[in-house]
């Protein structure tokens, strides 16, 4: 009976937008891993690999793995546009629950003025959803009936405004498939993935000197039927080599990170999240890692203000 209402339980959680789309301490590092419209922003081939451990204190607690890689095209030389392709892998898992997700890319970047750019982007590829743990039992009659994984397709469009000290950017997932069916096949009873918009928001300040650069940034994680996720940031980098930041997502935690560019085409990110809400009493933090690796090493301007100091982003 115990095993029943603990599945039931995150059956139920399986509506939650927290666990249904992926969320990071370091949105702005791994920025194309939440809106296909960043890929190409960047001059050069660009790799991003990352784990993220959430609510240590918990047995089946989140974990989400990815990897990303993306590419722009036409961009030397161009006028008007230019393109930009990638592709990503997603693990998540959260209880009883894994979710494992590919997805192929494609961008198209603007010109609209002498300094400001916007692209468009859009990610299709497939979900696979699967009840793969321990704790599952496929003899429990609470189950006997439902399916252990289902594989469907999504897509996930994107829209980034940018120049080299401003952004903002829109995503939303869950947009195609919003049930977990795949014919005769589902997961839970009339489970919903719910429709999920990505919003974030950035500026770049740069002192006199040039020593440091100043990020604030904002981003938001909604749906419908829920209320906002929050993030607020501001990373501090010193001449483009270290970076320090502080992370706070409303109501639950409070993150430090930190950034260090390692010659000029490799970054690693490491963040921390003390939780703040009533689930620290169960030494719930979080830790996030990220590395970023680009064949690049020379010293041109680049548009995107974003991320840290990977490849020289900041350069004026």
């Amino acid at each position: 009976m115990k095993k029943i209402l603990y599945i039931f339980f995150l059956l139920i959680c399986i509506d939650s937008v927290a666990q249904q789309s992926a969320s990071y301490s370091q949105f702005m590092l791994n920025d194309y891993g939440l809106n296909p419209a960043v890929a190409g922003s960047s001059k050069g081939l660009m790799f991003m690999v990352g784990r993220r451990t959430q609510w240590r204190g918990f047995a089946d607690a989140p974990e989400t793995t990815f990897a990303t890689v993306t590419k722009d095209f036409g961009k030397k030389g161009y006028k008007r546009y230019w393109h930009g392709v990638g592709a990503s892998v997603e693990q998540d898992k959260y209880g009883v629950f894994v979710k494992k997700a590919a997805y192929a890319s494609y961008t198209i970047h603007l010109k609209l003025s002498s300094k400001l750019y916007m692209s468009v982007g859009l990610a299709a590829g497939i979900k696979n959803v699967a009840m793969s743990n321990s704790v599952f039992d496929a003899n429990d009659p609470a189950l006997s009936n439902r399916a252990t994984s289902v594989v469907i397709p999504d897509i996930i469009p994107g829209i980034y405004l940018y120049s080299k000290k401003v952004l903002a950017g829109v995503s939303v997932r869950n947009v195609y498939q919003t049930t977990l069916s795949q014919g005769s096949k589902e997961i839970g009873t009339g489970s919903k993935l719910l429709p999920t918009a990505y919003i974030t928001l950035g500026r770049k300040f740069v002192s006199a000197g040039y020593d440091f650069i100043i990020v604030p940034a904002v981003h938001l994680q909604t749906s419908v039927a829920s209320i906002p996720v929050t993030h607020f940031n501001c990373t501090v980098f010193y001449r483009k080599r270290i970076g320090l930041g502080v992370t706070y997502k409303m109501h639950d935690a409070v993150s430090a990170m930190l950034q260090v560019r390692v010659f000029k085409n490799v970054v690693v990110g490491f963040a921390y999240d003390y939780t703040v809400s009533k689930f620290k009493s169960a030494n719930a933090n979080s830790t996030e890692i990220m590395f970023g690796f680009s064949p690049i090493m020379s010293s041109e301007n680049y548009d995107r203000p974003s991320g840290a100091a990977n490849c020289p982003k900041f350069e004026l």
